[in-house]
């Protein structure tokens, strides 16, 4: 009798998972029966594009970076790797904002010593990183307290903190950075300091070649490709529109009970949804396992859509986009120019912004109406760039618990979650609310949970 296994959401991460187990198990003849379960009446989550009136609108991430070999893999076995879009060489250039203008982040020693992007004060300590002392007791640590200790500071609460914004959407002073950044603890550990582990490691890039940073690339028609190709290679197997409401164990099995009412059970199961979601579903099964999922919050984040004549931003910068530190006083977390980066996101003639206001300082502006949310950006446009253009297209989108965020002790609750796990075997967790929250990280542990299932 064949196994059934259940992928409880059709977000990047379950479509995947449920993806890999039909690609590990085709022909055999122990292959388990896949069914993939998303509330929402369309698959994607949060990944999605919307094209209106000739832009192509994002509502979550823009891309991935082409250096997590597992992406390209899966894309090539879908079968649309000619629909693939690098971003734009000419638009490399980022900027951050900081005292009233926009500075070019700096790409080499001699282009960070003439920014004033940072004070003479703050470059110096800065240079000094080597010097400091490591931190070796391995307690959990803020983003902002390591940055801060090792190179100052000024420099951490504008590069830093405008990193984690524009990422995270979240807050610096409450992410741990071993859960986040997990390398750059890393490179503290194994060499001392960050500037001798990035020394070392430009010594390693000339002496093996390998991945760089990675690309942003996306695809022609947006992010939507890659979930309709999922989807597709799915077929019957996904179903929409199918919310489980809890689930429980019954006769040695898990039974799902779905919000219309009807049940289903399963051998194995894998809960991809955001943990708040997941924590109800396990509340009767696991209480303890409930509560851990319950502690994993989420950032919001209001994503704005600008569409605007070309003509219009004559004296405009032109690149990838902009930073914003928090203590600039700002509500934009950040601003992508859209259209720079992969160009045909707009019509001919004209340009797309995209703007993020929100995260986890700035919950109050989820609540904001649609013209509140664009007369603010246009305000704060004016402001950093001093652009005076108004829109010929508008598009905004809310995302009430939009990115996980790995506060402190998120690794303790890993822990606590893994230990629950054990006494529930054949239940599985995934998706972008423990290990990683890109796209990339999504589609890795994706690939490693179906392992797991198909192991256990």
């Amino acid at each position: 009798m064949a196994h059934t296994f259940v992928v409880v959401g059709g977000g990047i991460a379950g479509l995947t998972t449920a993806f890999e187990l039909v690609e590990r198990t085709r022909g055999r003849a122990d292959a388990p029966e896949v069914l993939c379960l998303e509330a929402a009446p369309q698959a994607g989550g949060n990944v999605r594009s919307d094209r209106a009136d000739g832009f192509t609108c994002e509502w979550g991430p823009n891309g991935f970076l082409d250096n997590s070999p597992a992406t390209p893999d899966l894309i090539r076995r879908l079968g649309i790797e000619d629909r693939l879009q690098p971003s734009d060489s000419a638009a490399e250039l980022r900027y951050l904002y900081r005292g009233g203008r926009l500075h070019a982040v700096p790409m080499g020693v001699g282009a960070f010593l003439s920014s004033g992007m940072l004070t003479w004060g703050e470059k110096l300590r800065l240079a000094v990183e080597g010097l400091q002392p490591q931190r070796k007791d391995g307690a959990d640590e803020s983003i902002l307290d390591f940055a801060s200790r090792r190179i100052g500071r000024g420099a951490a609460s504008v590069m830093v903190d405008a990193m984690v914004s524009g990422i995270y959407a979240g807050d610096s002073r409450a992410l741990s950075l071993a859960a986040t950044f997990p390398k750059m603890a890393a490179m503290e550990h194994d060499h001392g300091s960050l500037t001798r582990a990035m020394l070392a490691k430009r010594k390693a890039a000339k002496a093996v070649a390998g991945p760089g940073q990675g690309r942003l690339t996306s695809f022609k028609g947006g992010m939507q490709e890659l979930i309709d190709g999922l989807a597709k290679g799915l077929g019957p197997r996904l179903r929409t529109g199918a919310a489980v409401r809890d689930v429980t164990r019954r006769n040695g099995a898990f039974a799902l009970r779905l919000a219309d009412g009807s049940s289903l059970e399963a051998d194995r199961v894998a809960l991809t949804v955001p943990a708040w979601n997941a924590a109800p579903m396990v509340e009767g099964l696991d209480p303890d396992l409930a509560k851990v999922l319950a502690e994993i919050p989420s950032a919001p984040v209001v994503v704005c859509h600008l569409g605007f004549e070309q003509a219009d931003l004559a004296g405009m910068p032109h690149g990838f986009g902009f930073l914003i530190p928090r203590n600039e006083g700002l509500r934009l977390l950040g601003v992508l120019w859209a259209s720079n980066i992969f160009p045909g996101r707009a019509p001919a003639g004209k340009a797309l912004y995209t703007c993020m206001l929100g995260g986890a300082r700035d919950a109050e502006s989820m609540d904001w109406p649609d013209d509140r949310v664009v007369s603010t950006v246009l305000d704060e446009l004016h402001t950093t760039m001093h652009l005076h253009a108004t829109p010929v297209f508008t598009r905004v989108y809310r995302h009430r618990r939009g990115i996980p965020q790995y506060t402190l002790g998120h690794l303790a609750r890993l822990e606590r979650a893994n230990a629950a796990l054990a006494h529930q075997p054949g239940l599985f967790l995934g998706g972008n609310s423990y290990r990683g929250i890109s796209a990339n990280d999504c589609i890795r542990n994706a690939a490693t949970t179906a392992q797991q299932m198909l192991e256990s």
